[in-house]
């Protein structure tokens, strides 16, 4: 059994409450013009914990993070796909992102990991709305997808670019190594 050490545990928490705050403050949302509801750029912290700390970090401030925003928020029904899918996808960042130390394909590693990581979260809310609306109605399933795929994909990328940016900074400064 692996020991976590106390460091370790608060980074993952302040990550986890980062998350949250991003996904949950309403002065944060940006309104859609496409379908309902709003863009928020918690993926963007979720990336950025799992290309810095580690896919399990990863898993675990973005699943707990955002399906935690989801129930604040009232959107009841989304908290547990939402733990799944963001948790999925700070997971898989993170594993892309950390697959091996040669830093010669470090930033081309990132890139993969943040692109994918844009596709994980859409094809996840994808996934969820056309099998659970599916049995309220097959139209409405459909129109859901339609009109919210555009919205997650757009969302996922600006978070990715976010994420990019912050990253970039955040390894020139080199204070990475003080929260490893």
């Amino acid at each position: 059994m692996n020991k976590i050490s106390t460091k370790k545990l608060v980074v993952n928490a302040l990550m986890t409450a980062l998350v949250f705050l991003i996904t949950f403050l309403p002065f944060l949302h940006i309104p859609s013009p496409i379908a309902q509801g709003y863009f928020n750029v918690g993926d963007a912290v979720i990336m950025i914990t799992a290309i810095l700390l580690g896919r399990k970090s990863g898993f675990i401030a973005g699943a707990f993070g955002s399906a935690l925003a989801d129930l604040v928020l009232g959107a009841f029904i989304f908290a547990p796909i939402t733990f799944i899918v963001k948790g999925l996808e700070g997971y898989i960042v993170g594993a892309i992102a950390n697959k091996s130390n040669n830093d010669s394909k470090s930033v081309i590693r990132r890139i993969i990991a943040l692109a994918v990581g844009v596709l994980v979260m859409a094809s996840g809310y994808l996934i969820f709305e056309l099998l659970v609306l599916r049995l309220i109605d097959e139209n409405l399933a459909l129109m859901t997808i339609v009109s919210e795929l555009p919205g997650n994909l757009i969302q996922g990328t600006i978070s990715a670019l976010l994420a990019y940016v912050f990253i970039t900074i955040i390894n020139r400064t080199n204070i990475i190594y003080k929260l490893r």
